[in-house]
């Protein structure tokens, strides 16, 4: 591949944006892009010449994201305390709320109606997967991200099956975790 042209995970990496949110700019013409075959190109020098005309909207677009970030609500749902205190910390630009059951996640989905859900797949009481289930059935277009540290092949086929935006595995890597909460935020809000 010349110097000049990329694919969507290097634009992704070069804009610190998430790949399905580059594929999702390329494919309703916000980005320049053009396909090769089935794939996504980029070329270098138009995606800098984007990138400035972004950034001269930058003011503009600072109170855009600054106004969506502040209504944004996540729901944590895991029953180890330690992990609902690191998203809450790491996620100090969205409005938290935090339980360790799926029952009471429940409620809070109905009543509270958050934007995102980072739900942890084994919990006593009802497991994530019946959480997510259930979810589904309240809000169909609610973005929730499984979170687990035991993810076996099957439980998270089982979970995208049931309409998961994605799983997580524990240990999270900061940068990787904001970037699919934003990127499952966007897709929604696009939606």
């Amino acid at each position: 591949m010349s110097e000049n042209l990329m694919d969507i995970a290097q634009v992704a990496k070069y804009l610190q944006m998430n790949k399905m949110t580059v594929y999702k700019l390329a494919r309703q013409g916000k980005i320049p892009a053009f396909k090769v075959a089935s794939e996504w190109r980029f070329r270098k020098d138009l995606i800098d010449a984007w990138l400035m005309n972004q950034i001269k909207d930058n003011t503009e677009l600072k109170a855009i994201q600054s106004a969506q970030r502040v209504n944004k609500t996540v729901l944590i749902v895991d029953d180890d305390v330690m992990i609902q205190n690191y998203f809450e910390r790491a996620l100090q630009e969205y409005t938290v709320i935090k339980t360790s059951s799926g029952e009471e996640a429940l409620k809070i989905v109905e009543k509270d109606k958050p934007d995102l859900v980072l739900l942890d797949i084994r919990m006593p009481g009802i497991d994530g997967v019946e959480t997510l289930k259930r979810i589904k059935k309240i809000n169909s277009r609610l973005p929730v991200i499984m979170l687990s540290a035991y993810g076996t092949l099957q439980t998270n086929l089982e979970a995208a099956r049931l309409g998961a935006y994605t799983s997580l595995a524990k240990p999270f890597d900061a940068q990787e975790m904001k970037s699919i909460i934003s990127g499952a935020l966007e897709t929604a809000s696009s939606e």
